[in-house]
Parts: structure tokens; C-alpha cells; sequence
């Protein structure tokens, strides 16, 4: 045998590897998008999970309670005609209420949003924004714990509201 036989040999052995490689890499990176694909929709469920605790809990905290079911329903259509110890009563409920879309918000930022989150944070802050007196609440508060995109959402929800309103 000669040298050149050889070296065509070798030549096509490594084509042959350079192949199976290339294959190997191609079933290593579809598996690995599966697995990112499965994170992704397991972190949603949990972002799902989690927001319906937040809002199950707040619900609840509201309904058990007839004296903070009547703040909160009060709450709705001024929140400035509340006694001071209801505005602070309807504050913390707010603040539990506008927390749980925070976290929302902090999901979508963080790559896992989807149609079902974005209407969440969007549209049902609009449901709630559209009571006059959650706005009052929101235009009186100075310095809140949310994110500055955060605010600036709720205040384009609000802002769209009040132009629609008049």
C-alpha cells in the first residue's frame, strides 16, 4: 500500500467523524432546546401558580372580613372620602393587590412573558384602574416599591382611562 492510498484513507475517516460529530452536535443541541422549552413552560405554570396565590390570598383576606370588604368596595369610588384608618387599611390592600402584578411584570421582564401573563399585567390592571378611586389611590402615592417600568405601565393604564373618560 501505498502512501497516497493511505493518506486518502485517513482523509476520508476524518470526513466520516467530522460527520458523525456534526450529527452528534445537532441531537446535543435539539435536546438542550427541548430542555430550555420545558424551564420555560415550567417557569410560567409556577408564574401562573404564584399569581393566583397572590390575588386567592388577597380575595380572601377581603371576603373574610366584612368591615375590609366595605373599605375595599368604599375604597373603589374614593378612596380620599375614607377615614384615615380605612385609607390605611385600603392602602395595604392595594399595595398586596398591586404587588402581586409587580411580580407579573418582573416575570415578563425576565423572559418568561407570554399572551396570558401580558393580559394579567395589562388588561386586569385596567379592570381595576378603571375605579376612580384606585387611581386617586395610585396619583397620591409618593414613593412606591415598584419598578420604574412598572409605574410607568399603571400610569399609561390610568392615563388611557382618564382619556377615555372624558
Amino acid at each position: 500500500m501505498n502512501w497516497e492510498a493511505i493518506s486518502t484513507i485517513a482523509e476520508i475517516v476524518g470526513a466520516v467523524a467530522v460527520v458523525i460529530s456534526l450529527i452528534y452536535l445537532a441531537a446535543q443541541i435539539r435536546q438542550n432546546n427541548r430542555q430550555v422549552e420545558e424551564q420555560v413552560r415550567a417557569l410560567r405554570l409556577q408564574a401562573y401558580d404564584s399569581a393566583g396565590a397572590d390575588f386567592s390570598a388577597l380575595r380572601l383576606h377581603i371576603s373574610g372580613s366584612p368591615q375590609l370588604s366595605s373599605v375595599w368596595r368604599r375604597a373603589k369610588g374614593s378612596y380620599s372620602a375614607l377615614e384615615p384608618d380605612e385609607r390605611a387599611q385600603a392602602n395595604e390592600l392595594l399595595h398586596e393587590l398591586m404587588w402581586a402584578y409587580q411580580n407579573i411584570f418582573s416575570r415578563m421582564e425576565s423572559g418568561t412573558a407570554d399572551d396570558v401573563l401580558w393580559k394579567l399585567a395589562d388588561t386586569n390592571i385596567g379592570y381595576w384602574m378603571d375605579n376612580r378611586g384606585f387611581r386617586e389611590w395610585w396619583q397620591t402615592e409618593q414613593k412606591t416599591p415598584y419598578t420604574d417600568e412598572f409605574e410607568a405601565l399603571v400610569d399609561r393604564v390610568c392615563a388611557s382611562i382618564e382619556n377615555d373618560g372624558t
